[in-house]
C-alpha cells in the first residue's frame, strides 16, 4: 500500500485580467496561461499549488473531495448555480493527476482514447456515449449521458455532453443536470473540464432516472447549449 502524503495546499486567489471581445459582445479573461470568452467579468480564477498523492486504495469520496485541478475559472454570477458542482472550467496537468491517483490518470487514458478513435474514424461521438470520462471526479455514478458532440478549441479536442449523477438529495432533473465538455490539448500535457448546471422546463417534473437520454433535444436546455459550445470553443492555452 503506498503511503499516503498530502502536504498543505496553498490556495491563491487571483483576479482575473479582462478584456472585452467586441465582435461577441462577452469578455475575454485570462487566468494564468488560460483564456476564454465568459458572459460576465464577475468571474474568479483560482491556483492550486499542491503535491498530492492518494493511496491506491481510496475511498471515492476522498478521490472526489482532493483538490487537484492546478487552475479553474469559477463563474461567479451564473444564473443556473443550484446544483452540487458550482459552473466552472477546470485546468488539470495530466502529470499531477498520474501522480495523484490512478484511476484519475485512467480517465486522461480514456478520453485520449476515444478522441484518437473519433478523429481515426475507428468509431463515432454516439457509440463512446456511455464510457466517455467525467472530471472532477464524483463518487456517484452518472445516471445520463446525453447529446454528445465533438468539440474542438484552438489548442485541442474534447467531447461536450449532457449528464447527471445518482444523488438522492437531488433526483429533480432541474437541481442534477449539467453541461460537460471534456478534453484534452495536443500537446497531452492538459486534461480540461467544464461543468455548468442546466435548467429545462420540458424536464422539469420527471425524476433524472427517467430521462430517456435519445428523446432530450439541444433546445430542451437553459443556457443555450450552442452559447455554452462557444465558451468552450473560445478557450486557448498560452
Amino acid at each position: 500500500m503506498k503511503k499516503k502524503y498530502i502536504p498543505l495546499i496553498c490556495l491563491f486567489f487571483i483576479f482575473l485580467n479582462l478584456s472585452h471581445a467586441a465582435a461577441q459582445g462577452n469578455i475575454r479573461v485570462k487566468c494564468n496561461q488560460f483564456t476564454m470568452n465568459v458572459p460576465s467579468s464577475n468571474i474568479h480564477c483560482y491556483q492550486v499549488d499542491q503535491n498530492i498523492t492518494l493511496d491506491e486504495g481510496a475511498a471515492p469520496d476522498e478521490i472526489e473531495n482532493a483538490q487537484v485541478a492546478n487552475s479553474s475559472i469559477y463563474f461567479t454570477d451564473y444564473e443556473y448555480n443550484h446544483s452540487k458542482i458550482s459552473p466552472q472550467v477546470m485546468f488539470y496537468l495530466i502529470d499531477d493527476l498520474s501522480k495523484t491517483s490512478l484511476d484519475l490518470f485512467d480517465r486522461t487514458l480514456d478520453l485520449s482514447d476515444i478522441i484518437n478513435n473519433i478523429k481515426s474514424e475507428f468509431s463515432t461521438v454516439e457509440e463512446n456515449r456511455d464510457i466517455i470520462p467525467f472530471l472532477p471526479y464524483q463518487a456517484n455514478y452518472p445516471t445520463l449521458k446525453a447529446l454528445p458532440v465533438k468539440l474542438d478549441f484552438a489548442n485541442g479536442t474534447g467531447i461536450r455532453y449532457i449528464t447527471s449523477f445518482e444523488d438522492k438529495l437531488s433526483t429533480n432533473s432541474n437541481t442534477n443536470l449539467y453541461y460537460t465538455w471534456q478534453g484534452l490539448s495536443d500537446d497531452g500535457l492538459y486534461y480540461i473540464s467544464a461543468v455548468f448546471p442546466l435548467r429545462s422546463v420540458k424536464l422539469n417534473d420527471q425524476s433524472v432516472s427517467s430521462i430517456n437520454p435519445d428523446q432530450i433535444d439541444a433546445s430542451d436546455f437553459e443556457p443555450s447549449l450552442n452559447e455554452l459550445d462557444y465558451y468552450i470553443r473560445s478557450i486557448v492555452i498560452e
